[in-house]
């Protein structure tokens, strides 16, 4: 086995480390009274992570990213989210839009990768988290198009999106195999963003959205019809990876802080460095950070190498932002009042490590996920 990150991918996180210090780091204090970024400076860090040369990342140089794939994501993100304040670099679409076929390429795929258009992923419901088989929302075929209708909750970037990737039913009783994936222009009648959602993270807003006989070409269909189950287990597989770096990132950069903050604060004397209590917190923290890195990237790893890791993600996304809960709660810990302050990063990163444990499936549903893999048990064991 080796272990070595090849030298292109130490390069690209280089160029994300300086590039965070350079243009992120001086950011941090207003950010972290505001709890926010806006639209218009966001885009302009895009524009200039674009310069530098951080664009598709993980995107096949055919279509015109660096062709790194999921490692190289997975480093560039870790890197990437030392930062609290949750950037992306642009160009990287939702895996599940290289399904496209040729009009759906030029119309959602290559405006996305050029940084013209912005997407949202839309699944979950009022009354539907993880389960593919009770979502309310529906699509009914009209021949040639299709009306959706239904609501959809938790929806990060519905504001600025210029459609919405989304899994609804075209017949109830099917469960999950009458899910069907639709892109949806939101300028399309009867699409509706009803409210945002407020969160306890930092720039973190979803939304509600409603679609009230929103119709549809029926081209816009993506995947098959029906095919949205598997359309969304490859989506989901590749989030899941990304939220695990993104985990990784968090809880380095607590780490570091807490460990330069435990080196300068004296008590009778002496750093609270030298302190049984502190020097176990600390040290429990790493090991269980560098655990969890190795999860994430064997699973990258493997995805590179085209094996399936469905199991692998689960794990790894499991792995991590438990971690990184408990990293940055230790880490507050050592840092006392100090890291209560909104001007610490250790707060946000605390806040901003609570979601993970829910986004994108709780950990719950992970434990339950990895425990049918192990066991062999299939639908008809629930």
């Amino acid at each position: 086995m080796d272990f070595t990150i090849p030298a292109e991918l130490r390069d690209l996180v280089e160029r994300t480390r300086r590039f965070r210090l350079a243009e992120l780091a001086p950011l941090e204090p207003e950010f972290l009274q505001a709890g926010r970024l806006d639209d218009a400076r966001r885009r302009e860090l895009q524009e200039k992570a674009r310069a530098r040369g951080l664009w598709g990342v993980d995107v096949a140089k055919e279509y015109g990213g660096l062709g790194h794939g999921h490692l190289g994501l997975c480093l560039a993100i870790e890197e990437l989210y030392q930062s609290p304040l949750r950037l992306e670099f642009g160009g990287s679409p939702e895996p599940c839009l290289f399904l496209a076929d040729d009009h759906q390429r030029e119309r959602f795929l290559q405006p996305v990768l050029d940084g013209a258009k912005q997407s949202c992923f839309a699944f979950s419901e009022p009354e539907t988290g993880s389960d593919f088989g009770h979502l309310r929302t529906v699509i009914a075929d009209d021949g040639d198009t299709v009306r959706v209708t239904g609501r959809k909750m938790f929806i990060g970037l519905a504001d600025v999106a210029d459609f919405v990737i989304l899994f609804a039913t075209t017949d109830p009783d099917a469960g999950a195999r009458g899910v069907t994936c639709l892109l949806v222009e939101t300028d399309t009648p009867g699409f509706e963003i009803v409210r945002p959602m407020p969160t306890m993270g930092d720039d973190w807003l979803p939304f509600e959205l409603e679609f009230r006989d929103c119709v549809v070409p029926k081209e816009h269909v993506l995947g098959g019809w029906n095919k949205g189950f598997g359309v969304a287990a490859h989506q989901l597989t590749h989030g899941r990876l990304k939220i695990a770096a993104i985990a990784l990132g968090i809880a380095q950069r607590a780490l570091d802080e807490a460990v330069a903050w435990a080196k300068e604060r004296k008590t009778w004397g002496k750093p609270i460095a030298t302190r049984q209590g502190v020097q176990w917190l600390l040290a429990d923290s790493l090991v269980e950070l560098e655990s969890a890195r190795l999860l994430v990237h064997r699973a990258a790893w493997l995805a590179d190498n085209g094996d399936g890791v469905q199991h692998e993600a689960f794990m790894a996304k499991l792995a991590a932002t438990e971690m990184a809960y408990r990293v940055t709660d230790r880490c507050l810990q050592v840092l006392g009042g100090r890291g209560y302050l909104l001007e610490s990063p250790v707060q946000s990163l605390y806040r901003q490590a609570r979601l993970w444990r829910i986004g994108h499936g709780t950990s719950e549903i992970h434990r339950w996920m990895i425990a049918r893999t192990m066991l062999g048990l299939g639908a008809n064991d629930d």
